[in-house]
């Protein structure tokens, strides 16, 4: 009878450590302290905010945002003034460091374009950090440094041959750059030539319905109004599958298919299939390409080339950097030969000064 007590005993003790443990081992989960214990980790270290562990202050980053050339303190004004590349409004500065600030956490309190006659543009940023610290700036935009991508500029050479000479320049060039390439009426060694260039973007330089078409341009097969859909989509098609890396495709002559409503779609549906975009090289003021891509829902754009008639190639260079600083982005177009390679070895240094980017016809799609 004294043992069956003693077993009796024993099994309610287990059952009152039972129901503790199951009481407590949850409330221990939720509180850290069983981690604690098999990681050897302390509940100090866990609670540790995210901002104490990121070693990048919230100012620096919002200067990182903004690109920020230059910071400096005013005893003056009590304030740093931060300087920024040129290239951006201030308003649109403004607008970019109220986004960025709304998306941390932080507050705008106050912002102002200020009138400075000593600066262009200027304005004043007043804030809340994400830490309810207060942060008080002057901004000012740079009269001659640009930012990195204040603006775009998309290289892009004319092939007619391909000589090792020629190829050993374009790989000598430190910009990027993109070869409109006619798929058909070349030698047999060009095509293999092509992938001897090195950081080259290609394109299809498709010849299209012009007056200053003749027998001689037959072996570029030309895309002409009296062909049906179905040969200019299999004159498209060929050659997509004989420059398998080309992205777009640019008009060579053409004035007369960009105002052929039927003919273009013609064109434009196939290079649409073969993932292609189009630029209208023409410069026809009459051309229907704007309407006809928006139809078909294609991304498509205009451009104008280098003509030898109307200025020196030094000239057309100097307006086509002229151009991306003013309007943001442009193309220049020129055909490829030694002398042309040799006036824009220094190119990329022009266009840094400016703060402008050198980039492929793809990118320059993208805007």
């Amino acid at each position: 009878m004294k043992k069956m007590k003693h077993i009796i005993a024993f099994i309610i003790v287990l059952a009152v450590i039972a129901a503790t443990a199951i009481l407590l081992l949850p409330r221990l989960a939720e509180s850290g302290l069983l981690k604690d214990v098999a990681t050897g980790e302390t509940a100090e270290k866990m609670e540790t905010p995210e901002e104490e562990q990121d070693s990048i202050s919230f100012k620096e980053k919002l200067k990182e945002e903004l690109q920020t050339i230059q910071s400096t303190y005013s005893k003056r004004k009590k304030k740093e003034v931060w300087t920024l590349g040129r290239g951006q409004s201030i308003i649109t500065y403004l607008h970019q460091a109220q986004r960025f600030v709304t998306k941390k956490g932080g507050r705008i309190l106050y912002m102002e374009e200020l009138h400075n006659d000593q600066v262009l543009q200027s304005a004043k940023l007043e804030l809340i950090q994400p830490d309810q610290d207060t942060l008080s700036v002057e901004l000012q935009v740079s009269e001659s440094v640009f930012r990195d991508d204040a603006s775009i500029l998309a290289v892009v050479f004319q092939v007619t041959s391909l000589e090792p000479a020629l190829i050993a320049q374009l790989n000598d060039l430190d910009f990027p750059y993109t070869l409109l390439i006619p798929p058909f009426g070349m030698n047999s060694s060009f095509y293999p030539n092509l992938d001897k260039i090195k950081s080259a973007e290609l394109s299809l330089w498709i010849t299209l319905e012009s007056t200053k078409l003749n027998k001689v341009h037959n072996k570029l097969r030309p895309l002409r109004i009296h062909h049906t859909e179905e040969q200019i989509e299999t004159v498209i098609n060929e050659a997509k599958v004989l420059i398998p890396r080309a992205k777009g495709m640019v008009s060579r002559y053409g004035e007369q298919a960009v105002e052929h409503e039927q003919l273009l779609n013609a064109i434009l549906k196939p290079a649409k299939n073969n993932h292609l975009w189009f630029i209208d090289a023409t410069m026809n003021s009459r051309s229907k390409v704007p309407e006809a891509c928006r139809n078909l829902n294609m991304k498509c754009g205009a451009s104008t080339y280098y003509n030898p008639e109307n200025s020196a190639l030094g000239d057309y260079i100097t307006q086509r950097l002229r151009d991306a600083r003013k309007r943001g982005l442009s193309t220049m177009v020129i055909p490829l030969s030694a002398e042309n390679l040799a006036k824009v070895r220094d190119l990329s240094e022009k266009a840094k000064k400016q703060g402008t980017s050198l980039v492929y016809l793809s990118k320059f799609m993208e805007y």
